[in-house]
């Protein structure tokens, strides 16, 4: 088969790393208590304001949760809140996020580590805060793996545009055409659109079906864990 010409590959982290329904029904929780203790109709309208279904515990389609950034959803939080600043509620954001359990989509170790052993150099670009989630990834034993890491707070603005991307290319003085782009939701694949990468990979672990993906995904995987096997099928 002919070569691929892809030298790198840039994941998104929740839902793609790791899972976004554990990982961030669990922060709303704990959010909307430590922000509104007791208040059971102010923790609605926070969970409605990021598209957050408390019932059973999911994000509806084009949550903010899902689509926007880390200091965007601190900012819609800190319009409904009486008593707190938005500094207040970014640290309390960081507090947290310091505590969430870790719930890893599939082998990372395994997963990742065959991409390396193919010669891959890897990345993170996340709408979290930088500080977030370089800790998640340590926690997870994987950081080593990466060549770069980005937050929305990394000067390179957030998803969908293709600030993060261009960065990672930058960083790594590699072409975009060059670049896998991989995520679980539509404005990962927008992301990859825009910066124009080589190949956009949906994954289906994050709130996404392949249909919300849009016709963005060049190819919809079940997860990362079949990211190796797929590549090295196209060689």
């Amino acid at each position: 088969m002919e070569q691929t010409p892809y030298k790198a590959i840039l994941f998104d982290k929740d839902g793609t790393l790791f899972s976004f329904t554990h990982t961030w029904a669990l922060f709303c929780d704990r959010m909307f208590e430590r922000l509104a203790p007791g208040d059971d109709v102010l923790q609605e309208q926070l969970a409605q304001v990021c598209g957050y279904e408390r019932t059973d515990r999911t994000f509806v389609t084009g949550s903010l949760i899902v689509c926007a950034s880390a200091h965007e959803v601190n900012t819609a939080w800190t319009q409904i809140l009486p008593d707190h600043s938005l500094e207040d509620v970014e640290r309390l954001n960081l507090e947290l996020l310091a505590d969430l359990p870790l719930a890893p989509t599939c082998d990372l170790h395994e997963a990742l580590g065959n991409l390396k052993r193919q010669g891959f150099v890897l990345g993170v670009a996340t709408n979290d805060y930088y500080a977030g989630a370089r800790e998640q990834l340590e926690k997870a034993d994987i950081l080593s793996l990466f060549d770069f890491v980005c937050g929305s707070d990394s000067g390179y603005g957030s998803k969908p545009g293709p600030g993060m991307i261009h960065g990672f290319c930058d960083a790594t003085d590699i072409d975009a055409a060059c670049v896998i782009f991989v995520g679980d939701s539509k404005h990962d694949m927008d992301c990859g659109a825009n910066a124009a990468v080589g190949l956009c990979v949906g994954v289906l672990t994050g709130p996404a079906d392949a249909a919300a993906l849009g016709d963005g995904a060049d190819v919809v995987l079940p997860s990362i864990e079949t990211l190796p096997d797929y590549l090295s099928a196209r060689n």
